[in-house]
């Protein structure tokens, strides 16, 4: 019996890269409190609304730009990762500060 041979196409850490952030963003979700602290680490990424809360600014790239840190340092962990659309909405019609 011989064995079968699948190509599994590889992609380069560059393209990974790219990709997941082409595939994500950043949401903010209820819990914020304006603490400040992702737009202290993140300010070209996260902004105050009229409310005082944050929210995510429009990027084509959100890649070195510390989103990470900015999740971590938030103390109500109202900050994660979510899916977008090719356009860079949300996907399942997520908006920001409501809950996922």
């Amino acid at each position: 019996m011989q064995a079968i041979t699948y190509y599994i196409p590889m992609l380069s850490d560059n393209q990974v890269s790219s990709l997941k952030w082409i595939l994500r963003k950043p949401h903010v979700n209820s819990t914020c409190i304006g603490c400040s602290a992702c737009t202290a680490i993140s300010g070209d990424v996260f902004v105050f609304d009229d409310d005082g809360l944050s929210c995510v600014q429009s990027l084509t790239n959100y890649e070195n730009r510390d989103v990470d840190d900015s999740i971590a340092a938030c103390p109500v962990n109202a900050i994660s990762w979510q899916e977008t659309n090719s356009d860079g909405s949300y996907k399942d019609g997520i908006v920001e500060h409501i809950d996922v």
